[in-house]
């Protein structure tokens, strides 16, 4: 007779508290929803959430039938308990905090360790660090569930904000023997993977970063004096941003928020002097709250980012550059006033700048820059008017913009410029110009062919999509099936192998 097997143990994300579908369970008390939620995305039987939770295995089936209900208050703390439930989450069921668990709710991996320290702490930050690179390296083929689900709502800006509270100080440990000659190569070698959009590609040069990243980690694990191990954090900070950024454009959004996270955890222990490289981690997650239809989101975080910015005298064109995030989620929003005063705001600011230092990730945002991102969103706001004139006007102001855009781009900059061609093919169809759009993006179709930009892809898609209703026009038709066998053809066989 086999031996009996081990009790699976029941852990559960803390993206899994913040999906619409359990915050329905959570509201409306109905446990039998909430079982079957954590067998659907967490993979437990009947048997281990009963474990879990201190009830035999047949009560767990009748309650996840609907044949028994759950009312006690005592019961849903038992349950509550069992599952890690972080206390936003308890709230809903009204009941009481539970001691020791961390803002935001439990640790994206389960309960973290008793002595693991706060989330936000340098002890706390490293090891989550070591634990998401480990992740990455050795399950790569499962990729999309290294960050679990994308985290959206309160879960999300609740941890942000505690990026503005003051850091607690990292330990001066002695024991370190890193000398500064190894730790100025560690830092060269960083600052050559920061433009890895212009030169490569992802796969093996992604696993590259994460396993700098987890080395670095494991180096800060050691326990370094304070001034080296302030430098680690900088450096992990980068590599995290970069991951970040791949993962982005590789449309894996959970894993890319998650290391976008841990960027700036990151740097928040790297003293005071980074902060504004923290702005930057966080214009680029309001940028992905945006491009995933969260605009509530990425305007709670870009009024954070601008909280932060102000309070350390950021330069002007950075506030310009948040000023778009915040205007880019009032369009979103078809909020046109808020719009339009956000725009003025962001060209004052770029207009009054005067030479000045800024930090390298906001270098590429210029008069180029801005007027790409008006005139996409000018289109955003017309797709959303009813009235033909407004709908016409808006759409014009948006093509005047992306020709600006075009006109003042650097010719080094192919991605932006691909950007600027698929917005305005986007806006000729809105302005019932079939052939010009189909002729601007076969421009960018030419420039994407050297690129290999996910994101850029996924744009060419959002066209195809849209011009199906000009499917008869010549033009779009040839274009729609050139895009159709080549680029989306190479895009969706990616997807398949991932």
């Amino acid at each position: 007779m086999s031996a009996p097997q081990p009790q699976q143990r029941l852990s559960v994300p803390l993206t899994f508290w913040s999906r619409t579908d359990v915050v329905h369970a959570l509201k409306d008390h109905d446990a039998g929803a909430l079982f079957r939620l954590v067998r659907q995305y967490c993979g437990a039987s009947q048997q281990t959430i009963g474990a879990a939770v201190d009830l035999a295995q047949p009560h767990v089936s009748r309650i996840m039938a609907g044949r028994q209900q759950v009312t006690a208050l005592r019961s849903w703390q038992r349950l509550a308990d069992g599952l890690g439930m972080p206390n936003e989450s308890r709230r809903l069921l009204g009941l009481a905090d539970a001691h020791g668990v961390y803002p935001g709710g439990n640790s994206p991996s389960g309960s973290p360790p008793a002595d693991s320290g706060d989330l936000w702490s340098a002890s706390r930050t490293v090891d989550d660090i070591a634990e998401i690179t480990l992740k990455d390296l050795m399950k790569r083929r499962e990729a999309l569930a290294v960050g679990g689900t994308l985290v959206i709502g309160t879960a999300l800006t609740e941890t942000l904000e505690h990026w503005l509270l003051p850091t607690s100080g990292i330990l001066d440990h002695r024991r370190g023997s890193l000398g500064e000659a190894e730790l100025q190569r560690i830092e060269a070698a960083t600052a050559a993977l920061r433009h890895w959009d212009d030169r490569w590609r992802l796969g093996i040069r992604r696993k590259a970063v994460v396993g700098q990243l987890s080395e670095v980690s494991e180096l800060a694990e050691t326990g370094q004096p304070a001034p080296v191990q302030e430098r680690l954090f900088v450096v992990m900070a980068e590599l995290s941003k970069i991951a970040a950024s791949m993962s982005y454009d590789a449309g894996d959004h959970p894993t890319a928020q998650r290391y976008y996270t841990i960027a700036l955890r990151a740097v928040h222990q790297a003293g005071p002097e980074h902060r504004l490289y923290g702005v930057g981690v966080l214009a680029d997650m309001a940028r992905q709250m945006l491009d995933t239809h969260n605009p509530q989101d990425a305007l709670d975080i870009s009024r954070i980012a601008l909280d932060s910015a102000q309070t350390h005298n950021a330069p002007l064109p950075v506030l310009s550059l948040l000023r778009t995030r915040e205007g880019w989620s009032y369009a979103n929003m078809g909020r046109t006033a808020a719009y339009t005063r956000s725009v003025a705001q962001a060209e004052d600011l770029l207009s009054d700048a005067a030479a000045q230092q800024l930090p390298a990730w906001a270098r590429n945002f210029d008069h180029a820059e801005l007027a790409g991102v008006v005139g996409a969103r000018y289109r955003d706001l017309a797709l959303t008017q009813d009235d033909k004139a407004t709908r016409h006007r808006y759409a014009q102001a948006s093509a005047t913009y992306i020709n600006q855009a075009l006109r003042l781009r650097a010719p080094a900059k192919r991605r932006n410029r691909a950007f600027d061609l698929i917005g305005l093919g986007r806006t000729y169809l809105v302005l019932g110009e079939p052939e010009e759009a189909a002729r601007v993006i076969n421009r960018a179709a030419d420039l994407e062919r050297d690129l290999g930009s996910g994101r850029v892809r996924r744009r060419l898609h959002d066209w195809y999509r849209e011009a199906a209703a000009f499917h008869r026009e010549p033009s779009v038709a040839a274009t729609r099936a050139e895009l159709s066998t080549t680029l989306l053809a190479e895009q969706a066989n990616a997807k398949e192998l991932a």
